[in-house]
């Protein structure tokens, strides 16, 4: 591996207490923000310069393991105009061989361009218009490619990049090489069971798999739409259905209360004023909440995942979480998803609200009341250190918003026989 030295705190950063605290307790993440433009201007290089900012956008922490960061900035070669790019560093994880890895004090720092990311060696090939319509042709997807548009990141785990040609909308879902065997599998087992999209073809070497835009638009933008009809409820149970009926093998899904609990370690280290309240609530699961059988579930279904047209469901996609889970998880996240955007958008909450309500008294027939209520409960404590992760202006307002929507469900399934 490549290692440069980084001329670490040589600029001086604006810290407030509460991020001072912060990274005090988790200093590898105080590294990489504090000294961003030392570390990333490191890796670069003396050829390639940075222009203005390096600014994170999203962080990954896992508190006493490892802290992933990644950043937008803009770069420029001598005699060239400058360029956006975005950059990825990370500390505490073991990378691939052949990744740039910089010295900063005591501590190594693997750091990336995007889309040149280590653990996904597929993700390169389709954000590059010639070796995406190359891959586009040998499935018979189009000889040419109008337009390429990276619709979500995970750094070293996941990216979805949207390819238009003249003739089709293709998906490039970009996994670790390891886990891409598996997807396929489950989109072969789940076809014909459910609206899902269908699999163009996939790369075990590289990752890939190329799945066939469904019709239609996920069922959140629908909901920020006043204009849009919203489907039924009936049309959303009849997809949990359709995905029930299908073979998803015997690997377990982690539920709603297992990510509360998991989450809630990363709050404590990033809110830990809001300790006691997320305690309160964990404790309150953990009480009151009980099993039902396991059955073939999505996952992660929520209104990002779901895609309508004309107020009706046309599918559901990301189906990579699938497994046996408890069905009450599935209607309880999509109920939380919608709960959380509506809260964060005031232009739509009373749209949002009134869907959401809709939805639960239906979802009421479907699973125990008062279950799916402590279980929306602990998803929206899952998505509650969302603000943090994609560093939205005041995080911790963001952060108590979502604690406060959770402990009102939490009330709400007392309430509930």
């Amino acid at each position: 591996m490549r290692r440069r030295p980084a001329e670490i705190g040589g600029k001086m950063v604006r810290v407030d207490h509460e991020d001072r605290l912060l990274y005090r307790e988790n200093p590898d993440l105080g590294l990489l923000m504090v000294d961003a433009e030392a570390i990333i201007t490191a890796a670069l290089g003396p050829a390639l310069k940075l222009v203005g900012d390096v600014v994170p956008e999203q962080v990954r922490l896992v508190p006493g393991r490892s802290s992933v960061v990644q950043y937008a900035a803009s770069t420029r070669l001598r005699g060239e105009a400058p360029k956006p790019a975005t950059f990825v560093a990370s500390i505490g994880r073991r990378v691939p061989e052949g990744t740039a890895v910089v010295t900063a004090g005591s501590r190594e720092v693997a750091v990336w361009r995007v889309p040149h990311d280590p653990f996904l060696p597929g993700l390169a090939t389709v954000s590059d218009a010639e070796s995406a319509a190359r891959i586009l042709s040998q499935l018979g997807a189009g000889r040419s490619v109008a337009g390429l548009r990276r619709r979500s990141y995970r750094p070293s785990r996941r990216a979805v990049v949207e390819i238009t040609t003249e003739s089709h909308r293709v998906f490039a879902k970009v996994l670790r090489p390891r886990k891409v065997r598996q997807l396929q599998q489950l989109h072969t087992a789940i076809a014909g069971r459910a609206p899902i999209p269908r699999s163009l073809g996939w790369s075990e070497a590289s990752g890939i798999a190329m799945l066939q835009a469904l019709p239609g638009r996920p069922l959140r933008q629908a909901i920020e739409d006043r204009e849009a009809q919203l489907p039924d409820p009936a049309g959303l149970i009849a997809l949990l259905e359709a995905l029930a009926s299908a073979d998803v093998g015997n690997q377990t899904r982690e539920g709603t209360v297992e990510g509360a609990l998991r989450h809630a370690r990363l709050m404590h280290a990033v809110a830990p004023d809001l300790g006691p309240r997320i305690d309160a609530l964990v404790d309150k699961l953990l009480r009151y909440s009980s099993r039902s059988p396991l059955v073939p579930v999505h996952g992660d279904f929520h209104s990002s995942q779901i895609m309508v047209r004309d107020g009706i469901v046309t599918g559901v996609i990301d189906i990579d979480t699938a497994g046996l889970g408890e069905r009450v998880d599935d209607v309880a996240n999509l109920l939380a998803h919608i709960a959380v955007n509506a809260e964060a958008n005031a232009t739509i909450r009373d749209r949002a609200t009134a869907y959401g309500a809709e939805l639960a008294r239906r979802f009421d027939l479907l699973v125990d009341p008062r279950e799916m209520r402590l279980r929306v409960s602990a998803a929206i404590l899952g998505y509650a250190a969302g603000p943090f992760r994609v560093q939205e202006r005041n995080w911790r307002d963001g952060i108590e918003r979502r604690v406060h929507l959770a402990e009102q469900w939490m009330e709400s399934a007392a309430g509930t026989r």
